[in-house]
């Protein structure tokens, strides 16, 4: 097996230098030409470092983190995307851990990433408070991603879901509608509940008042917009219109209402949140309300790459970055 010692003798420098250039610590060191032939002898010899060796040394694995909510969800897959293109071009390496929106899986996965000596973590979705999460920060980096960071120090990236949630039901009253119903997403999701108040501050500013039974528990599931739908339209006075808090459920309430023999948006109007890849699609397709995925997992991943970078500064202050959606008008309204 060719070792370091080889490739310092095929360049003709010592064992140090070819070190150095591995660590990347050639700055002002070594000429271009030196830096050259230890690369040309790398290639000869078709080298391979030793990266744990390395990681070591430096106390670094090039290994981030990503605990995530619900994998099952297409939102948070073309997030995961995102965010390893990113770390991959600055030369990390991801180990993703799937919560299943659980707060209990959520420790567990914290705990078994930092046995791992990871680089940094960013927390997709998370239902734990962020309280909570700042104290098992130890040392490791972290950001969160869809959620607040609340009154803790923690980098985080969001959606402003009040202004979303508030467009959509605004939307659905613009169009005539006062029955409006909402299938909520789980009650320990932060996000859901930001929705949820959207959509009651909404009515309430527009004077219209709903019965409480126009709100049905979800779990951001498609078979809980379809029960989520059942029960609304099995009232004595169904909605004309429903804000689902994702597409998922939107999609399962759409199913339950083409099954029997509903027309949308005709009959019942149908909202959702999120724009995944499928929404367009369905038929009708759906409206909803757009998050820019992809600029989010990128701010999330560049973030954590200046905590990493500062990790040793006492006076680190987290950023909060907080961005826009946009309501995307389709078919179902």
């Amino acid at each position: 097996m060719t070792t370091i010692l080889d490739v310092a003798r095929l360049a003709n420098v010592s064992k140090t230098s070819v070190s150095r250039y591995l660590n990347g610590q050639n700055a002002g060191h070594m000429t271009d030409e030196t830096k050259e032939r230890i690369e040309s002898a790398i290639r000869q010899l078709e080298y391979q470092p030793n990266s744990i060796a390395r990681s070591l040394k430096q106390k670094s694995t090039n290994v981030i983190g990503l605990v995530v909510n619900d994998m099952s969800n297409l939102f948070f897959l073309e997030m995961m995307r995102g965010v390893e293109t990113e770390l991959k071009n600055s030369g990390y390496n991801l180990l993703i851990c799937n919560s299943d929106n659980n707060i209990q899986m959520e420790l567990e996965c914290l705990k078994m990433l930092e046995k791992r000596q990871i680089d940094g973590v960013i927390l997709i979705g998370m239902n734990m408070p962020s309280s909570h999460i700042e104290k098992l920060q130890s040392d490791i980096p972290m950001v969160l991603l869809e959620r607040d960071a609340g009154n803790t120090n923690l980098d985080s990236v969001k959606i402003d879901n009040r202004v979303g949630a508030y467009e959509a039901v605004r939307h659905l009253i613009q169009k005539g509608h006062a029955r409006i119903a909402h299938i909520q997403g789980p009650v320990i999701s932060a996000m859901a509940m930001e929705r949820y108040d959207s959509y009651q501050e909404c009515l309430r500013e527009h004077g219209i008042q709903v019965p409480s039974d126009y709100v049905v528990q979800g779990n951001y599931k498609l078979d809980s917009g379809y029960a989520g739908m059942k029960q609304l339209m099995e009232l004595q006075e169904p909605p004309t219109a429903v804000f689902c808090a994702n597409d998922y459920m939107a999609m399962g309430a759409l199913r339950y209402l083409i099954e029997h023999n509903y027309k949308v948006p005709q009959d019942v109007a149908l909202v959702g949140y999120d724009d995944i890849m499928v929404a367009k699609m369905v038929t009708p397709s759906l409206t909803t309300v757009r998050q820019p995925v992809l600029e989010l997992a990128r701010t999330a991943a560049q973030l954590l790459l200046r905590r990493i970078a500062d990790k040793d500064d006492a006076n680190y202050v987290g950023q909060s970055v907080v961005m826009k959606s946009k309501l995307i008008v389709r078919s179902s309204t």
